[in-house]
């Protein structure tokens, strides 16, 4: 099946911590025999101006969109399945990521892992949409594209989730549809017991997993700001992806239970 893997990021002072992620996903695609594609800031073309001024400040509702109506052109051009992928998004294990989705399309399945109120390890389930694919002939991409704008129209301001991952999930509880379960969502907890080599939120995480993951969004929206006073700065993400990279996702992994 002819793929294209297709990416977006601003070009100029790019964090280094985002050229690795990006590095690993070329390097992936390249390995799968996919055709990689790289987009700049021009992504925010393919979304009209009424759009976008709903959702500032938020730049992610508007990647949102600009992502599903891109996956259009390129399945238009000839593309027999399209695959979009977060520029934050770290593969460690590329071997084990697979797009395989049958004749639709699948969104990520999202375990979601914070602090509750007494400070102890807790999940939501969530989807999201940081790996996106799309099947030439698919009955539900318009479907997607019409929906995050009338969800715009709805209303006065866009969240930051409003048109991703909070939409998703409440469709996803009345019309369940593929999901990738290898794909992992490094929350501030959850980067913070990798880069500090400590356990507290890690076994909560890995045991509500469905599959060992392969690759994980480290959240880059989150940069810059703490968890428990632990500073979620470009030191943390290096070390983050240094773990994940040299214990080929192990470091989460070992706690899987199945």
């Amino acid at each position: 099946m002819r793929t294209v893997v297709f990416q977006s990021y601003r070009t100029h002072n790019v964090p280094n911590w985002i050229r690795r992620c990006m590095h690993t996903v070329e390097t992936w695609a390249a390995s799968q025999g996919f055709v990689y594609r790289f987009i700049d800031d021009r992504l925010f073309d393919y979304v009209p101006a009424w759009f976008q001024q709903k959702c500032h400040p938020h730049i992610c509702p508007i990647t949102d969109l600009a992502r599903l109506k891109l996956a259009r052109e390129l399945l238009s051009e000839g593309f027999e399945r399209t695959v979009w992928v977060d520029a934050d998004m770290l593969i460690f294990a590329p071997e084990r990521l697979s797009v395989e989705v049958g004749s639709q399309f699948a969104y990520c399945h999202e375990v979601w892992t914070y602090a509750d109120d007494a400070g102890h390890a807790a999940v939501s389930h969530r989807v999201n949409n940081s790996i996106s694919v799309f099947v030439k002939g698919n009955a539900y991409l318009d479907f997607f594209i019409d929906a995050c704008e009338q969800t715009a129209r709805s209303l006065p301001k866009l969240g930051k989730l409003d048109a991703s991952t909070r939409f998703l999930t409440e469709l996803h509880a009345i019309l369940p549809f593929p999901l990738l379960y290898n794909v992992g969502i490094l929350s501030p907890a959850l980067m913070t017991d990798i880069a500090n080599g400590s356990q507290h939120f890690l076994p909560t995480y890995a045991q509500q997993l469905q599959a060992p993951i392969a690759t994980a969004n480290l959240c880059a929206s989150l940069l810059d700001q703490s968890f428990k006073g632990v500073p979620m700065d470009s030191r943390c993400y290096d070390t983050v992806i240094d773990r994940c990279l040299e214990s080929h996702g192990m470091v989460v992994n070992r706690f899987f239970r199945g």
